[in-house]
């Protein structure tokens, strides 16, 4: 494998010309370019809380900025892996006429997909400030564990770069990877803790008889990777807010603190997926060509 990396670092420059390519190409003809990456999640958040305050009735106090925490980081994963499962069918006349290390067309759309997961943390922190400016109280104060923020960034992009060399590779030779993939986010989108946090999963009957099941729940790389976004960034939030029949007498029932074990457990997985995605992706690029 360090042939293979030391080959990518060589060709750093078509890379970045890939990432450029990226970048434009999705937004030619588009009069708004840039804002597309930040207008879809803001119109989630008005929708679902709508749905989650007004039609369902919860009280979640600051319940948008708790849901765009969860949408930002599951955008980046679906997204980029959904575009890198196209990848080197879009580049099939590249990969047949030009030598190039095959694993920079993926790796170009993980890369662009990072610049707008960046991107929108930045407009989410200046909107931060901004609301922190215009209330009284403050708004929603940030803690001090943001500075676990980095790591998960790292944690999220190896995970998403090795499932996206996994993807890429596989839809070359069997078409229905990418039906897969888009069945499958449109569940997730609902059974991770993207529009509801952890705890709403915690404290369910079915996971306080059976506590494993939980645990099982939370090996998801990515519901914890979204879960300790939210946890490092904001005040945790109780799920008793979700529905009232989590409160212990006419109480709160309190949020659980971040469980490191199991982040360290995550950060693992993420290794394992993106060392698994490099070697298979490798092991099968020189057979790109003979796709019937």
């Amino acid at each position: 494998m360090r042939d293979e990396i030391a080959e990518v670092v060589r060709y750093r420059y078509l890379l970045q010309m890939l990432v450029r390519r990226e970048l434009k190409v999705r937004y030619k003809n588009s009069a708004l370019g840039f804002l597309w990456s930040i207008v879809p999640p803001l119109l989630q958040v008005f929708v679902y809380t709508f749905v989650i305050s007004g039609v369902l009735g919860a009280r979640v106090p600051h319940y948008s900025a708790y849901l765009l925490c969860g949408i930002i980081p599951w955008t980046f994963f679906s997204t980029a892996l959904l575009d890198s499962s196209q990848s080197l069918i879009d580049n099939y006349g590249l990969i047949k006429k030009f030598y190039l290390p095959r694993e920079a067309i993926p790796l170009a759309c993980v890369i662009s997909n990072l610049i707008h997961f960046l991107l929108g943390w930045v407009v989410y922190f200046i909107a931060f400030m901004l609301v922190a400016r215009l209330k009284k109280d403050g708004g929603i104060p940030l803690l001090p564990s943001l500075i676990w923020f980095p790591v998960l960034t790292m944690m999220e992009v190896l995970l998403v770069t090795g499932l996206s060399l996994w993807v890429s590779a596989l839809n070359v030779f069997y078409d229905d990877v990418k039906f897969v993939i888009q069945t499958l986010f449109g569940l997730l989108f609902f059974l991770m803790p993207i529009i509801y946090p952890s705890d709403v999963v915690r404290v369910m009957r079915v996971m306080r008889l059976h506590p494993w099941l939980f645990k099982l729940y939370m090996l998801n790389p990515v519901a914890a990777i979204i879960d300790a976004y939210r946890k490092i960034i904001l005040e945790p939030i109780s799920p008793s807010h979700f529905n009232h029949i989590y409160a212990q007498d006419n109480s709160l029932v309190p949020s659980a603190p971040i469980d490191w074990f199991n982040l360290f457990i995550t950060f693992l997985l993420c290794l394992l997926a993106a060392y698994t995605g490099y070697r298979y992706f490798n092991s099968r690029k020189w057979q790109f060509v003979e796709r019937p």
